[in-house]
């Protein structure tokens, strides 16, 4: 599974002709999934990921009897992301998927997919945080070194994500013989609103903490996704 993740997160591809992205012109990328997961794919708004300069990019989804199962418009694209360029899809069984990359109509197009993984969906309330360093709602993860994280308030970012009500702040901390050091916040992600993302590359392997909490002595509600890249 693991050199089929790397295989896809490295794709570059050029197509054209490819009578948006539904004939053997179009390159095609296996990518397993397992029953249940939830992943976002394509070729803008997820790390290492690289769009085509005129935003011609076309990606679909088959599933392993070749059943085409894209999923497009189930969240905002992010800022810049043609809505058809990336996709989230959460797969009923396990199995061998099929990422079909190609170009809007007949048009000539280059990119990188990148995959996203979602490891978990956590809705909080919370309220006097202080900004999120106070009575906050924490959740631990073990995470590998060289992982991309991303935890995320953001709808138009992350599938799954978020905000019910107020102003969310989040920040991660690494645990290490028992003592947090933070090593990322924010507050109010560009295009977000009032909702927070974290991409965090990992340095070393450990369990790091998520601290979500409300934007200085407020009340928010939200649902904060975790995803691997």
């Amino acid at each position: 599974m693991a050199t089929t993740e790397k295989a896809l997160e490295l794709s570059n591809y050029s197509a054209e002709f490819t009578a948006s992205a539904t004939n053997g012109n179009t390159a095609q990328f296996p990518v397993y999934l397992a029953a249940n997961e939830t992943v976002m794919i394509g070729t803008c708004g997820i790390n290492g990921a690289s769009p085509d300069p005129w935003g011609a990019n076309l990606v679909r989804l088959r599933n392993p009897q070749g059943g085409e199962v894209t999923s497009w418009g189930v969240f905002s694209p992010g800022s810049g992301c043609p809505v058809v360029s990336r996709l989230s899809y959460t797969a009923p069984a396990a199995g061998t998927y099929t990422v079909w990359a190609g170009c809007t109509s007949n048009d000539a197009c280059e990119g990188t997919l990148g995959i996203s993984r979602r490891k978990a969906v956590v809705p909080y309330s919370a309220s006097n945080t202080n900004a999120a360093r106070q009575n906050t709602f924490n959740k631990q993860y073990y995470f590998n070194g060289g992982e991309v994280i991303r935890v995320s308030t953001c709808a138009s970012n992350a599938y799954g994500s978020s905000v019910s009500s107020g102003n969310t702040v989040l920040r991660l901390f690494q645990q290490v013989a028992g003592i947090y050091s933070e090593v990322a916040s924010n507050d109010d992600a560009p295009g977000c609103g009032s909702a927070s993302e974290l991409l965090y590359e990992v340095p070393s392997a450990g369990y790091y903490q998520i601290r979500a909490g409300c934007a200085g002595n407020t009340s928010c509600s939200a649902s904060f996704t975790v995803y691997g890249e």
